[in-house]
């Protein structure tokens, strides 16, 4: 038994005779008077009373049309199903993400992407750089901002650059230099809060040549493994800090944020994923992105 043989039998019963399913499939009467006498001998019995002018269904017949639409419906969605699916219309996308990267633009354009592809199942994992840099080679995500790639991933993964975040100063509220802009050789005397350095190698290392270039070696005097840890150290006394701008949407009560002049510090965001698991949902996530990014540039100035 094939679909056409249901089809047939579909045609013949709406339209009641065979010259009319005939028109209306393209196909010639005595074509589909011999696939339905062949659907018949396969089950064993009439589906179809050809006494009459108009063909008429047995109570066999009744049945195994209720039985015939549904499964041509099934087949029908598993055609549209899967036509969607190879034009990125429908399935799943795995998004990694970190709070202090991503900023205000990223839930706008989760929205953005599911206005425009209701039928994608998006799941958000947040986690610092090396998880995602697992997730994407283990595949368990498909598209991540974080930082620009470094050895190795580099070889095995592909992004592109959104955005270059300036570094800011963060003080308590109460430090004498807050609310001013700040260059470099006015921390000289501070107690630095760090980012460990297995975190965020490059930012570190760019503190320490900022410093070194302004002539000091910064006294580190505590450190966090996360942003949020850096911004409560830095509350409580602990010292200053120098942050990604994004870090402000992580901001305690007891902190203020302050330029650094001149600016010529930044942290790279990128949008990466991995080339062996591409697809058309990953490509469609990468053309918004690519499509907001001075919307995104401009999040950050706000």
């Amino acid at each position: 038994m094939e679909l056409r043989h249901l089809r047939y039998f579909c045609a013949v019963a709406d339209y009641g005779t065979f010259s009319a399913a005939g028109r209306k499939l393209h196909v010639s009467q005595s074509a589909i008077s011999e696939q339905l006498a062949d659907l018949e001998r396969e089950i064993g019995g009439a589906l179809l009373d050809r006494t009459s002018g108009r063909t008429r269904l047995t109570p066999q017949g009744k049945l195994f049309l209720a039985e015939a639409r549904k499964t041509l419906l099934a087949a029908d969605r598993a055609v549209d199903i899967a036509q969607r699916s190879l034009h990125g219309q429908i399935g799943t996308l795995a998004i990694g993400f970190f709070l202090w990267g991503a900023g205000s633009f990223f839930s706008r354009l989760v929205r953005d992407y599911r206005r425009l592809y209701p039928e994608i199942r998006l799941t958000l994992h947040e986690g610092h750089t090396h998880a995602q840099m697992d997730g994407l080679t283990s595949g368990k995500i498909d598209v991540a901002f974080t930082r620009p790639l470094e050895p190795p991933f580099d070889r095995i993964l592909r992004s592109e650059l959104i955005l270059r975040d300036p570094v800011v100063v963060v003080l308590p509220r109460d430090h004498r230099l807050a609310g001013k802009r700040i260059s470099i050789s006015d921390l000289a005397a501070e107690s630095f809060v760090m980012c460990e350095r297995h975190i965020t190698p490059a930012l570190f290392d760019s503190i320490l040549a900022l410093c070194s270039t302004a002539g000091f070696s910064p006294h580190i005097g505590n450190t966090s493994t996360t942003w949020a840890g850096v911004l409560t150290l830095v509350e409580a006394g602990e010292g200053v800090a120098l942050v990604p701008s994004g870090v402000r949407y992580l901001r305690t009560p007891g902190i203020v944020f302050s330029r650094l002049v001149p600016q010529n510090t930044h942290v790279g965001l990128a949008v990466a994923w991995n080339p062996q698991n591409e697809n058309p949902i990953q490509q469609g996530f990468l053309r918004l992105v690519r499509e907001n990014k001075d919307r995104i540039q401009r999040s950050y100035s706000e």
